[in-house]
């Protein structure tokens, strides 16, 4: 089918799994792009058991089924999965190549490097001499896997590399370390990797006061209590026993404080966690809530004071930031430029004493008001307009 009009554009997103209901880059780049070209994304018929445990009361089946779906304004087409390895998270999409070529797009930006799907994709280019085809990735060290997933790189990078580097017309990566790993790890040429980064909605993530004391009231939050946020995934390698631990400490000397934990938790580290606060007769100090859809995260961070990602880097970083939270993440999460404007704080990761000092440094109310507002300044040029445009210019 042609374009409709001298600008639009058929563009395709694919990615192995998608959740809408829960935001991630992919779902607001493609909303950002559906908005004024003829998009569709394609992925599989279900979710991965990694994100499905902590949020099966948001998703659903984990096996969504075949077919054209429309879920939080994006048209999908999920197609049947086989040799899918939960462990992996990769599986095989049948029926990819067929479904891409009806489609006949202009651009394909697929996202992830390292998995089957973007390997098929990248041998499928000469068939599709005239579209552009982008390839995006968000891999750090901190979040890249130790042992012998190293081997699948090493791999990767002698087999598959060469073909990449014939089919892309660009590279993608999220932040100045995933620029890094990409050429480090997989092989890319510096040069041919640019730099977008992760945004944020500006119509869903504000502050809004009204907001924020009905959240408080809610929570039995009383008026002079500061309340640092997580949100996330609750599981090891977000490292939230790091902040539950340094707010054990803080605790013990500061009783106008209070910690938010927002994340599916069904699961032994979670209650593991739930146990050390209860033994420590810290329960009044801890609110858990479980995973929300992401439209409603902001209702959260309007009631929150200041947030809180110990290991790795993540997008509700920026969310809360755009709600005006001053944030204290790792000195090695990825993405330390998140907080090089004054609108946050790095400390030692794995220091939980370190944690405790930034915590307890962002008691004080007028350091908070500072950072506050520099943080609602550093994103205003992380909109997801704006960075999907970007998409389309590389």
């Amino acid at each position: 089918m042609p374009n409709k009009g001298l600008n639009k554009l058929r563009i395709l997103h694919i990615i192995d799994h998608i959740y809408p209901i829960l935001g991630y880059q992919e779902t607001f780049i493609a909303k950002a792009h559906s908005g004024t070209h003829e998009t569709l994304v394609i992925t599989s018929d279900r979710y991965a058991e990694s994100i499905y445990d902590s949020n099966r009361h948001l998703l659903g089946k984990k096996i969504v089924g075949g077919g054209i779906f429309f879920e939080e304004g994006l048209n999908i087409l999920r197609l049947p999965a086989k040799f899918n390895s939960d462990f992996l998270s990769m599986p095989w999409l049948i029926g990819l190549e067929k479904a891409v070529t009806i489609f006949k797009p202009d651009i394909i930006i697929v996202h992830g490097v390292v998995n089957l799907t973007s390997i098929r994709l990248a041998m499928l280019k000469s068939k599709l001499p005239n579209c552009k085809m982008i390839f995006d990735d968000h891999m750090t060290y901190n979040a890249s896997r130790e042992g012998w997933t190293g081997l699948v790189y090493k791999l990767f990078k002698t087999v598959f590399t060469p073909q990449f580097l014939k089919s892309a017309n660009a590279f993608i990566a999220v932040t100045p370390e995933t620029r890094e790993f990409m050429h480090l790890t997989y092989g890319i040429p510096f040069e041919r990797i640019k730099i977008i980064p992760l945004g944020i909605d500006s119509t869903i993530f504000r502050y809004d006061s009204k907001i924020r004391n009905r959240f408080r009231r809610n929570y039995g939050i009383e008026d002079g209590e500061v309340v640092f946020i997580y949100a996330g995934k609750i599981i090891p390698a977000k490292g939230v026993h790091l902040l539950v631990d340094a707010g054990l400490q803080v605790c013990q000397s500061h009783s106008k404080v209070r910690f938010m934990i927002v994340g599916g938790e069904k699961n032994s580290y979670s209650d593991a966690l739930r146990k050390k606060i209860f033994d420590r007769g810290m329960n009044d100090y801890f609110i858990f809530v479980d995973a929300v859809a992401n439209r409603e995260l902001s209702k959260y961070y309007c009631a929150a004071d200041a947030g809180v990602w110990p290991l790795q880097c993540s997008i509700s970083m920026l969310e809360a930031t755009a709600c005006g939270l001053p944030t204290i993440i790792s000195d090695r999460c990825g993405a330390v430029e998140r907080v090089a404007s004054g609108n946050g704080l790095l400390y030692k990761e794995y220091n939980v004493n370190d944690l405790a000092k930034k915590i307890i440094y962002l008691l004080d109310e007028e350091k908070r008001k500072e950072m506050s507002e520099k943080a609602t300044a550093f994103v205003k040029t992380f909109d997801w307009s704006d960075l999907a445009a970007r998409f389309l210019q590389t």
